[in-house]
């Protein structure tokens, strides 16, 4: 990110040269050194800044362009001037000087901020690095060709023929259900699983739903079965470039209301296609599952269909909206139990069963989460926004979560998915951040020692993107705060006054590390026995 705009803004001179026909001289050979050295100081200023800003907040970039300013004009005025001098040497100096030093303040006052936030991102974009970049341009390059075969010929065949969906086109859907497998399976970076516990087959016809946090939804519920249709949203349907596939295919728009293509999709169930929804009705940032909507239910309802729940997990983290990128990671794909159309279990009538099938999913959803995400799983996420905040405190962050993997595993189990925490600690805010991403609705009340740690926890993208995470100036504002549980991990004093007053409040107490030698040691001072100190530190109810 540094060296690049070195390289273009050289090039860049270079070219400009080559167009006033400006010729190399030993005079200009030697301006241009001094010139180049000036570029490189230029963007190391902007990448200071640029760091600086990612890391903290603290926003220096434009000290640091003031300063880049300052200097090119007093090399403007310095040498620049002598582009008014008649000698030729002297001339020629003063021209490489002008056109090399704007050019590589151009460049690093454009390109390079282009390419800090590309690869390393802000607290709205994660980071990407080249390798991952490259192979998600691949990725979807090929996937956009497939797409436009397909779409090619399917406006032919239905120019040929308007009324060509209302036939079975299984030789198409045949080709489309291994072109999506294709599209994953070229990733070796990413781990593809599908759990079919039930044998469903797919032979007799249903509405399946799944959730949805990702473009790849599409692609793995595609490749699961040829005689799939989609319900689709009006502007797919309508699209100049991949309408007549999605026609041809049999998508139905549902934007409009889905009342009126029930005689359609009587017509696809009875050449034994099933239905594909996602009532969460549009794709989750997060792997929150959100409320289901009833056109799903209405539509099983009225065509008689069982209702297949499938589960996808890991979307939300390899490919979240939004994004373009497929990250290296895991990918699940989980086939629950077929519920019958006659079951009542989940309700008799389509109004009942989206939040009792809403509950339902994401138990199963939380149980899956639980086999899949093991202790490790978010430490990949967790680093890669930590790596461009520092060596020391990405160093620290990695030896943390190695050393106390076990540990941090259990709290988070012992962690409601809507509990809200105070959490005293001196660390960098990883364990936060943790307990975030493993439930977004968990609300964190935070107080780090350090102050350097406060303002990095409070300008990090996962604080931002993933959590409802509160960052306070003092250990005192934090307590005050209502809470179920209380974590505290490090040897803070003065606190156990406070926290005699917190008892009645507190559900959960966890104490790590320092905070419990320190504790145990006062509780020891005033006369408990270690056994009683023991149980007085416990205070869980879990």
């Amino acid at each position: 990110i540094t060296d690049i705009p070195l390289y273009l803004s050289w090039f860049l001179t270079i070219g400009l040269l080559a167009l006033f026909k400006i010729e190399f001289n030993i005079f200009n050979i030697i301006i241009s050194s001094f010139i180049f050295g000036l570029g490189v100081d230029y963007s190391i200023f902007i990448t200071n800044g640029l760091l600086t800003q990612y890391r903290t907040g603290e926003k220096t970039l434009s000290t640091h362009k003031t300063s880049i300013i300052l200097s090119v004009l007093t090399t403007l005025l310095g040498i620049g001037v002598l582009v008014f001098a008649k000698h030729p040497a002297l001339y020629s100096v003063s021209i490489v000087c002008v056109i090399g030093i704007l050019s590589a303040a151009l460049v690093a006052f454009t390109i390079q901020p282009l390419l800090f936030h590309l690869f390393i991102g802000n607290t709205v974009k994660r980071p990407i690095s080249p390798r991952v970049l490259l192979h998600s341009l691949l990725s979807f390059g090929y996937f956009d060709l497939g797409g436009l075969v397909l779409s090619v010929y399917s406006w032919f065949v239905m120019k040929i023929n308007p009324k060509a969906h209302m036939k079975k086109q299984l030789g198409l859907h045949k080709v489309t259900s291994k072109f999506m497998k294709s599209v994953l399976y070229t990733n070796p970076f990413l781990t593809k699983k599908v759990s079919n516990k039930y044998n469903e087959t797919f032979d007799k016809p249903a509405m399946l739903i799944a959730n949805h946090s990702s473009f790849l939804d599409i692609l793995a519920m595609g490749m699961l079965h040829p005689k799939l249709i989609y319900l689709v949203k009006d502007h797919v349907y309508n699209s100049p470039i991949v309408g007549s596939a999605a026609k041809l295919h049999g998508a139905y728009p549902v934007s409009g209301g889905i009342e009126n293509g029930e005689e359609f999709l009587k017509h696809k169930i009875a050449q034994g296609f099933s239905v594909v929804a996602f009532p969460e009705g549009a794709r989750s940032s997060t792997n929150k599952i959100h409320r289901f909507h009833k056109g799903a239910f209405y539509l099983a309802e009225k065509l008689g269909l069982d209702i297949l729940p499938i589960m996808i997990h890991g979307g939300s983290e390899v490919s979240p909206k939004g994004s373009f990128i497929i990250r290296d990671g895991s990918f699940t794909i989980e086939i629950l139990p077929r519920i019958k159309a006659e079951d009542s279990t989940f309700g008799v009538t389509y109004s009942e069963r989206p939040k009792l099938f809403g509950q339902y999913f994401r138990a199963a959803f939380r149980k899956l989460r639980n086999t899949v995400e093991g202790e490790t799983y978010w430490h990949q996420l967790l680093l890669e926004n930590y790596r461009h905040k520092g060596n020391v405190i990405y160093r620290s962050v990695k030896k943390d979560i190695k050393a106390h993997q076990k540990t941090y595993k259990t709290i988070l189990s012992a962690l409601g998915e809507k509990d809200s925490i105070i959490h005293l600690s001196n660390d960098w805010g990883q364990l936060d951040i943790l307990m975030a991403l493993d439930s977004i609705d968990r609300k964190i009340y935070s107080f780090l020692e350090n102050e350097e740690a406060r303002a990095v926890l409070r300008n990090h993208y996962l604080t931002h993107q993933y959590s409802k995470i509160v960052v306070f100036d003092t250990q005192y504002e934090a307590i005050e705060q209502k809470a179920k549980v209380l974590i505290i991990d490090s040897g803070f004093l003065g606190l156990h006054d406070i926290l005699q007053e917190k008892m009645d409040e507190i559900t959960i107490l966890i104490l790590l590390n320092q905070a419990k030698q320190h504790y145990l040691k006062e509780a020891l001072k005033k006369g408990f026995s270690q056994k009683d100190s023991n149980e007085q530190f416990a205070l869980l109810k879990r």
